[in-house]
């Protein structure tokens, strides 16, 4: 009776902040060992889950290669402007 209809809006800020901790955590492994460790994402695996693991390190590959293809689009430009 008392109880929340909609549990919905509920799991998806769960899921957010849950994701954000995930980020967080591997983001620190990135930075001190240069990628993430097999014992970080086996950890956190176990934690939140394989699919939200597999969701943020998506998440986190293909914002690297967009940043990359953006780098090279513009160091191209960049190279082309000084060529004559």
């Amino acid at each position: 009776m008392f109880g929340r209809i909609d549990k919905t809006t509920m799991e998806r800020t769960q899921n957010v902040h849950d994701d954000e901790v995930i980020e967080a955590k591997i983001k620190v492994c990135q930075r001190e060992n240069g990628q993430c460790m097999v014992s970080t994402s086996r950890r956190l695996r176990q934690t939140y889950g394989d699919e939200r693991v597999n969701r943020v390190l998506r998440r986190l590959s293909a914002r690297r290669y967009r940043n990359n293809k953006n780098n090279r689009d513009t160091l191209h430009n960049v190279l082309d402007s000084f060529s004559i």
